[in-house]
């Protein structure tokens, strides 16, 4: 009985150790059974929300054609000011209308009944001071390399844009793209894209050109 009992509590003994052991591998520190939580890497995040296109907004549209402005309305008289708000709409991403920017800029950059392109251009700069332009200038070749690397191009012209087009006394329009063989241009009295070959540019009567930015 003696030995039964004895044998009875070294078992005991032995059950209690293993338990005891087993709670301490589970909980020491550094035990190698133990992993730190592993992470997935996170995959990076790719917006798909499509790139800013330049809008095409007429001057006259009814919802802003007749409103006065350089003395006459904008239906008239507002190509510039209307090419500017397409301009700042694709820089901006928001949906910059004439009647915004007419009431942002009123006739300050109007001239002897004429807009003037450099003061809206200070005005974007002012703005938001990485918008730049350049001074006017009158080559051709210069707009188009400009408009290559992904400038707008204010451009002054006169006469017919396309032919059987509208015929023009002098008139902003916005030069949007190029690809070495045809120039987009947004017409404020046209509602859709001109596009012309470099052939047909040159045909045009362009007065001035003024690249516009971001730096």
């Amino acid at each position: 009985m003696c030995r039964l009992r004895l044998l009875t509590a070294f078992l005991t003994g032995m059950a209690s150790c293993l338990l005891l052991t087993g709670i301490t591998v589970l909980t020491a520190p550094g035990n190698p059974t133990e992993r730190p939580c592993q992470t997935e890497p996170s995959a990076a995040i790719i917006s798909d929300a499509p790139a800013p296109s330049v809008p095409i907004y007429l001057q006259t549209d009814e919802r802003w054609g007749g409103l006065p402005y350089a003395g006459e309305t904008l239906s008239a008289s507002g190509c510039g000011l209307t090419c500017a708000a397409m301009a700042w709409s694709y820089f901006t991403g928001d949906d910059w209308t004439p009647i915004e920017m007419l009431n942002a800029v009123g006739n300050d950059y109007v001239q002897e009944g004429q807009n003037y392109m450099p003061g809206f251009c200070s005005w974007m700069h002012e703005q938001d001071a990485t918008i730049t332009s350049s001074v006017i200038y009158e080559d051709m070749a210069r707009a188009l390399d400009d408009l290559e690397g992904g400038s707008l191009i204010f451009a002054e012209m006169q006469g017919q844009l396309e032919d059987g087009g509208r015929s023009y006394g002098g008139h902003i329009v916005l030069l949007t793209g190029f690809d070495e063989e045809n120039v987009i241009v947004h017409d404020p009295c046209s509602p859709y894209a001109v596009t012309l070959s470099l052939e047909q540019m040159t045909c045009v009567d362009w007065g001035y050109f003024i690249s516009v930015w971001r730096s």
